[in-house]
This record gives structure tokens, sequence and C-alpha cells, in this order.
């Protein structure tokens, strides 16, 4: 079996059972039963050349005709490239979300993370990362939403979160807040 065949076969499989849809170059070499390294990242390489594979950003893959259609795939993207810190989506995504802000974002999600700061463009829009050393957050602070399999802030801690990091705070809309 070609590894071409073999990929897209167990990665056909693992979305018809449930799997999000975006895998990492680890989840492909876990489905194949190979071992990550120089070799096994060019079959990827020429995979997504050959148009039977495509990159989302780096390290991670889609089928095409078969990509996520979820809500959430920026959400899902940013839960694994820092799947081993604690983030939030916040600022102004959040405060978007909620209504607390006018300006709607798409195709652009704002996370807080106790990792590294930066933006990852993806093929299904920008997410930037943006560091917070807070240690403690309570359930005052943040909230899980299952749907999007994420951490949100509350709009108490997404307004605290802007103005910390020194974001325009003149477009929240001080009447929805106080309601």
């Amino acid at each position: 079996m070609s590894f071409a065949l073999k990929v897209t076969t167990r990665l056909h499989k693992a979305i018809k059972d449930g799997h999000f849809g975006i895998f990492t170059t680890h989840d492909i070499a876990l489905a194949t039963e190979e071992s990550v390294n120089d070799n096994f990242r060019k079959k990827l390489s020429k995979g997504v050349s050959s148009e039977w594979l495509l990159k989302v950003c780096r390290d991670m893959y889609a089928l095409p005709n078969n990509e996520p259609t979820k809500r959430g795939v920026l959400e899902y993207i940013a839960s694994r490239l820092h799947w081993d810190k604690f983030i939030y989506v916040s600022l102004e995504s959040e405060l978007s979300r909620q209504g607390i802000i006018s300006q709607v974002l798409f195709g652009y999600l704002t996370v807080m993370t106790q990792g590294r700061s930066g933006k990852i463009e993806t093929r299904y829009g920008t997410i930037e990362f943006t560091h917070t050393s807070r240690k403690k957050l309570t359930e005052e602070d943040v909230y899980y939403d299952p749907d999007a399999r994420i951490f949100r802030a509350r709009a108490k801690r997404a307004i605290a979160d802007l103005k910390r990091v020194g974001r325009n705070v003149d477009m929240i809309n001080e009447e929805v807040v106080n309601d």
C-alpha cells in the first residue's frame, strides 16, 4: 500500500469515527505506525505538493474534500498548538462574540496563553497568542465552552486582559457591559 493511500484511508476512517479533521504530524505518524523523522516529514511535504494532503499550518494537516466544517476550527488549532499550556479565548475575539464590541472578527482568533506570544497563519485564519503570566483564574474569570472545546474569558476578564496588554478600549460598549 502506498504511503498516500495508507494516510488518506486511515485519516478518513478517523474522521468517520469522530475525529475533528485536523491532524498533527504526530497524529499521522501514529495512524501509519511510522516514526516522525526527516524522511517522514518529506513524505508529508510531498503529499502537500501532490495535493492529497492540505497543510493547515506548521505540523498540521487536513484532507482535501474532507476539511472540517465544524464551528471552532481556529479554537481547535489553537488548543493543539498550545496543548501543553493553559489557554483561553479573550480580548477582541471574546468581546466581539459577547457583543461588547461592535467589531466582528472573521478568520481571526485572539487567545491568552501561558506560553509564547505570536501569530500563526492557518488556512482557516489567523490565531494571535498573547502571553499572560496570570496563574490563578477562577470560574469568575473563565468558563469552558463545550461546543468549541476551549476556555473563554468572561466579559470582566476579557476587558481586564484588553487593558493589561494595551489594546484599544474605546470600542467597548459600556451599556452592554453594565447590563
